[in-house]
């Protein structure tokens, strides 16, 4: 079954000019850099780790892991972010 993840407003989108794809090997905190939006996505799938210090090192495939979530859908739902 596959998981609704409530996208953020397309009018309160902003990614880093020529912003980079998200990858599994991104750390959360990278993740958190590169576009508005990111935490929201991730609260979607029930990630709440942002105040957390292993966020910093932690990467999209490791948090992803522990939350149970697939990762390929994650990260395509993280992309849809900068399109």
């Amino acid at each position: 079954m596959e998981k609704k993840v409530k996208l953020v407003d397309d009018n309160k989108k902003y990614c880093k000019k020529n912003a980079k794809k998200f990858k599994k090997d991104m750390t959360i905190g990278e993740a958190l850099q590169l576009c508005d939006g990111v935490e929201e996505v991730l609260t979607g799938f029930g990630m709440h780790c942002f105040t957390c210090p292993f966020s910093l090192m932690e990467t999209l495939e490791q948090a992803a892991a522990v939350h149970g979530i697939e990762v390929d859908f994650m990260l395509s739902k993280l992309n849809e972010l900068i399109k």
